[in-house]
């Protein structure tokens, strides 16, 4: 597992992105004293992996999840077209969140991200593979 932290502008290989991932998902912070919430992590890359921002479940608010955090938090402003994410756990599926929440999958379809790789798939049936409806493009390499 890689050690060093991302660079924003930086260039790096898939395997360094899943690995930034994953290290991002251990810093994740649960809302729940009395349930376990999925740690998730979100690496976030143009499409020359150009390192972009890392995000995770909990970073800037209690309950935020971390592709929210990633696209609406620290990149509100940035054209995303094209872009790339790298997430440790398939992404909330659309109904998925309590209105008027959007889901991680929706949020991802509005701002055109082209790709979604992801670690593992949702183990909650209602979510699990669901993100294929969304049109979302999503692999494990």
């Amino acid at each position: 597992m890689s050690k060093k932290e991302p660079v924003v502008g930086q260039q790096y290989s898939i395997k360094e992105l899943q690995e930034f991932a994953v290290a991002e998902m251990n810093k994740s912070i649960s809302e729940h004293a009395d349930r376990a919430d999925p740690k998730v992590g979100t690496v976030l890359v143009d499409r020359d992996l150009t390192f972009i921002c890392a995000a995770h479940r909990g970073e800037l608010r209690s309950g935020d999840h971390a592709e929210f955090t990633a696209i609406e938090r620290k990149c509100r402003s940035k054209k995303l077209d094209d872009c790339i994410v790298f997430a440790t756990l398939e992404p909330c599926a659309p109904k998925a969140r309590n209105f008027p929440k959007l889901s991680c999958a929706e949020r991802i379809v509005n701002a055109r991200i082209s790709e979604v790789y992801i670690g593992v798939q949702d183990p909650d049936p209602t979510v699990a593979g669901v993100n294929d409806t969304a049109q979302i493009y999503s692999r494990t390499p």
